[in-house]
């Protein structure tokens, strides 16, 4: 059995909810990459209660989380739901017309948990330019290896 988490499906949807949230704004793949992991740490960022745990390896997401961007973007353009095209700034991103219509179907509680969460980090750094959106993400990145040693420390596994 395949794992359900980061699958293709559930990576594009979260990012169509940042993209409808910054709509019409186009974003590139490593905007989309920062604003997803705030979306999902955004504890982290000093914002609502992270929808994912605070594990200390978490810093390994964001080398793994462009792939999953990509394929989740895949589908969602696939599905109609998103568009792309090539600019002078490189390929960009965006709602189209349709995008929050289908987010609307969408009912559960994660999924409403979703959008409060993407809505917060687009507009908390959906405009910000992108050295203050790497450095915010710095600031929250270098406390994880202390966290990481804390617990090896608590479990008796001293590095």
């Amino acid at each position: 059995m395949s794992n359900p988490l980061n699958s293709p499906l559930e990576v594009g949807m979260r990012v169509l909810m940042i993209l409808v949230e910054a709509f019409p704004a186009h974003l590139d793949i490593n905007r989309l990459v920062l604003l997803d992991h705030g979306l999902l740490h955004s504890a982290d960022l000093d914002g609502p209660e992270s929808l994912h745990p605070p594990i200390p390896v978490r810093v390994g997401e964001l080398g793994m989380k462009r792939q999953h961007i990509e394929d989740g973007l895949h589908v969602m353009i696939r599905a109609g739901l998103a568009e792309m095209s090539a600019e002078d700034s490189g390929i960009e991103f965006w709602a189209n017309e349709g995008s929050e219509s289908f987010l609307k179907l969408l009912e559960s509680d994660y999924a409403h948990a979703l959008h409060d969460r993407a809505h917060w980090v687009v507009e908390e750094l959906g405009t910000v330019d992108d050295a203050r959106l790497r450095e915010r993400m710095r600031e929250v990145s270098s406390h994880w290896s202390e966290e990481f040693e804390v617990i090896q420390q608590e479990s008796g596994n001293d590095i």
